[in-house]
């Protein structure tokens, strides 16, 4: 297992247990770590988990995770917060890894997740994502800026810790409100996103952190709330390098519910590498399912900034609804 950036920013200090059959360690989800306000992000978590996967022979191939890679990440259990020491688990399975993180104390773990490698895979879904466009040229002067969170590890863009630092936006196609994201269009993006790389190719955590967010943002604009993730799937197709441009696209798919009794909304999402010419090749499908949340969607209303931008994204429901 690499020790790296990586590696040093997901787990410090901490010693790595192995016996063979299971990998663990205890961290801190310190400040470096937060998502919203005073929580981790998930993306932390979950990439933590493809971490130690990698210290799998049965999941690698040369030190290097076999592609493609499929992830079902389910949350729930005792709530995490900021300064919460948890435990990291992966345990070898016939397909590749089941994973989980276990706040310290509690008797549920907050994430579990099942990973499989090469030809063991599993199909995390049915969605066309007819929603990607042929071309950068249909999305390219479409775009309106959405708000983002101070500190978030993917979202805040001046915040001082390492982070993703990605923007994101909203493009009113024909095929509706799709939420966007772009890495690799602008110099600064190899000190932030590309940051987080190893051996040259983008670290799994990057690409699951920033689709959970694609995905959250373009569930919203369907159910004009904010949730939390009930489940979260990945197919990642192959691995990207940190020379290649992406774009992220995400969806609302349905909602079911009312915000006042119980509400859920699913949510599709894709990462694509843009070739010279503008054209698309997906590499990362995604797709979940969120609790939706009025203090959460109170909460997004009062933190997110600029104050501006959160008044459009949230016009942008009312004049739906």
């Amino acid at each position: 297992m690499a020790n790296d950036f990586i590696h040093a920013f997901l787990f410090q200090d901490a010693t790595i247990k192995n016996d063979g059959r299971t990998i663990a360690a205890a961290i801190e989800m310190d400040y470096s770590k937060e998502g919203w306000v005073g929580i981790p992000h998930g993306g932390i978590g979950m990439g933590a988990i493809m971490e130690l996967a990698a210290g799998f022979a049965h999941c690698t191939d040369n030190g290097e995770l076999q592609y493609p890679v499929s992830c079902c990440f389910r949350m729930g259990g005792s709530g995490v917060r900021v300064g919460d020491m948890v435990g990291i688990t992966a345990a070898a399975s016939d397909v590749g890894i089941s994973g989980s993180v276990l706040v310290e104390g509690a008797d549920m773990p907050y994430i579990t997740g099942d990973i499989a490698f090469g030809d063991r895979i599993a199909e995390i879904d049915e969605y066309t994502r007819d929603y990607v466009p042929s071309d950068f040229s249909r999305i390219e002067d479409k775009l309106e800026h959405l708000p983002h969170y101070l500190n978030c590890f993917v979202c805040g863009v001046d915040r001082k810790l390492p982070g993703l630092k990605r923007r994101f936006h909203l493009w009113k196609s024909t095929h509706g409100n799709i939420v966007c994201a772009f890495a690799g269009f602008n110099d600064e993006d190899q000190d932030t996103f590309y940051r987080f790389e190893r051996n040259g190719f983008i670290h799994p955590m990057a690409l699951l952190a920033v689709l959970d967010e694609t995905m959250g943002w373009g569930g919203f604009f369907a159910s004009a709330n904010g949730g939390v993730s009930v489940r979260l799937n990945y197919k990642l197709l192959r691995k990207i390098g940190i020379n290649e441009k992406l774009v992220f696209f995400g969806r609302g798919e349905k909602v079911m519910g009312r915000i006042d009794k119980r509400m859920l909304f699913w949510a599709s999402g894709c990462g694509a590498v843009m070739a010279e010419d503008g054209s698309f090749e997906k590499v990362v499908e995604s797709s979940g399912q969120w609790y939706a949340m009025a203090e959460l969607t109170e909460q997004m209303r009062t933190e997110l900034i600029p104050e501006s931008l959160t008044q459009n994204a949230f016009s942008v429901v009312q004049a739906k609804g």
